[in-house]
């Protein structure tokens, strides 16, 4: 069946269901990356490379350490449950030692940029000395090399359908904690006021602590779960980090909802992109063109920059940002 302009309605789905396993990953990035900068006013340019150190963390638990004991399934679902751990314990001592030493310092934000961009330049020469510098990689776990939905070509598979349902009640429990715990109501009154929450005599040092390595962990369990579909690289957080940023501007910063409906529409405008270079239009019209259908291949980049300056011209604080979430 043709869903129009010549694509098969199977692919369309197909590529559907992959942006939704893509946007899950926005999602966890974005939700961390916001939640950091919400509360402390921190540019955590070093959250793609934590991103990509949980990746490896992951990789190392795996293949080297548990797998040879418990087998490739076990050790994955150690992995995917040990790893967010790990994770926050890092990044909690990383705001310990590096990042709280910055505040009520002169030109703070500024300098929590150049800490956390200096980061992002250090750790992964510090990983390729540890884990060398070719990349790595594992097999999905073969509890779930098998396909939910099989139509043509259509392949819903077990894995990826396995990382959108964690990435939801990820979603789930972040929602719960900000929203129903006491550590939510403070992390909330802080991003509204931080002030206001010193005065009542919280310590707020401590939430700081407690939400970067949150953010972290986030950051941590997206590594583990997209290694399985993709290389372990030094470089793997780079070009992500740049499109978890695109995330949290166009859903909005200072609000729970704009990072994942954020993560969705990115997830989806990077799935669809190529489908348009093969449209029966697109084909029979501009195959020769800059615009040709080799350009879509690659044009989903493009089209996050310009989604983002769209929402920027027309609603400068997204699409769910609250007013002067920004200042």
């Amino acid at each position: 069946m043709d869903a129009g302009g010549g694509i098969e309605l199977a692919e369309f789905f197909q590529h559907l269901f992959l942006g939704l396993v893509q946007g899950s990953f926005y999602v966890l990035l974005a939700l961390g990356l916001s939640i950091i900068f919400g509360l402390m006013g921190i540019i955590n340019f070093g959250h793609g490379v934590f991103y990509m150190l949980g990746s490896y963390v992951g990789y190392t638990i795996i293949s080297l350490v548990v797998a040879p004991i418990l087998g490739e399934n076990a050790a994955f679902i150690f992995a995917l449950s040990s790893v967010p751990a790990i994770m926050f314990g890092i990044g909690m001592v990383f705001e310990k030692v590096v990042i709280s030493r910055i505040y009520n310092t002169e030109n703070e934000r500024f300098r929590g940029v150049l800490i956390t961009f200096g980061l992002s330049i250090f750790l992964p020469d510090f990983v390729r000395m540890i884990w060398g510098r070719p990349g790595k990689s594992f097999n999905i776990p073969s509890m779930f090399q098998w396909s939910i939905l099989k139509i043509g070509t259509l392949d819903v598979s077990a894995y990826r359908t396995f990382v959108v349902l964690v990435a939801a009640l990820l979603v789930v429990m972040i929602w719960f904690l900000l929203f129903r715990t006491n550590l939510g109501m403070v992390i909330r009154a802080g991003t509204s006021n931080n002030i206001m929450v010193q005065v009542l005599g919280i310590n707020v040092s401590k939430v700081w602590r407690q939400t970067f390595g949150l953010g972290i962990a986030l950051a941590g369990i997206a590594g583990v779960m997209i290694s399985p579909l993709f290389a372990v690289d030094p470089t793997m957080g780079d070009d992500i980090l740049i499109q978890t940023f695109i995330v949290v501007v166009v859903g909005g910063m200072g609000s729970f909802i704009g990072p994942v409906i954020g993560g969705l529409i990115i997830g989806q405008l990077w799935a669809l992109t190529p489908l348009i270079g093969r449209t029966s239009f697109v084909i029979n019209n501009l195959t020769g063109t800059m615009i040709g259908p080799d350009f879509w291949e690659k044009a989903s980049d493009i089209l996050f920059f310009v989604l983002m300056s769209l929402i920027l011209i027309l609603r400068p604080r997204g699409l769910f940002g609250q007013e002067g979430a920004f200042d």
